[in-house]
């Protein structure tokens, strides 16, 4: 298969994921997604992890919690792997609970990913795409960090280490 087929397949199946060839999602639909910015409270969701546990981003106040939004077939999200380990390294011990939320995908297939890729943190599964519709998310992997108050304090956050760095400072 030459470059220029591969990448009409990758477009073809990254915007039908996003909605824009799916029957399912009327139109306005698609442009209605609300979307949450920086100081918005953070939709609640309750999703259920690899295990068939059910996690309620509520129960998680007074923590700090970033929340990965992903899937298997992302080849981004395959090499933000490392980076996100080390974030979760670093700061699992300062209160930081993350989140990898991987969209409509079966559970078996995400299982079979999170032990591959040997995932130190909680997988959830949205199985409709309901969460990454209430918050907006249009592409993956897409990072949403939500402060102690339950507010969003940073969509895409490109930096999200230094921004964690500040947040979990140890108070003087």
């Amino acid at each position: 298969m030459n470059k220029t087929c591969r990448f009409f397949i990758f477009m073809f199946l990254t915007l039908s994921f996003l909605g824009f060839s799916n029957p399912a999602i009327s139109s306005q639909d698609k442009w209605d997604i609300k979307r949450q910015s920086i100081e918005e409270p953070a939709p609640n969701f309750t999703l259920e992890d690899l295990n068939g546990d059910k996690v309620k981003l509520s129960d998680y106040k007074d923590r700090l919690v970033l929340l990965i939004f992903s899937t298997t077939w992302c080849p981004h999200c395959r090499t933000s792997i490392p980076y996100l380990k080390e974030i979760h390294q670093n700061y699992k011990d300062r209160g930081l609970v993350i989140f990898n939320i991987d969209i409509m995908e079966s559970q078996k297939r995400v299982s079979s990913f999170a032990t591959k890729y040997k995932l130190p943190y909680r997988v959830l599964l949205d199985k409709r795409g309901e969460v990454a519709k209430s918050y907006g998310i249009r592409g993956v992997p897409a990072l949403i960090l939500v402060n102690k108050e339950g507010t969003i304090v940073c969509r895409q956050c490109r930096s999200v280490d230094v921004l964690l760095e500040t947040l979990l400072a140890p108070s003087k």
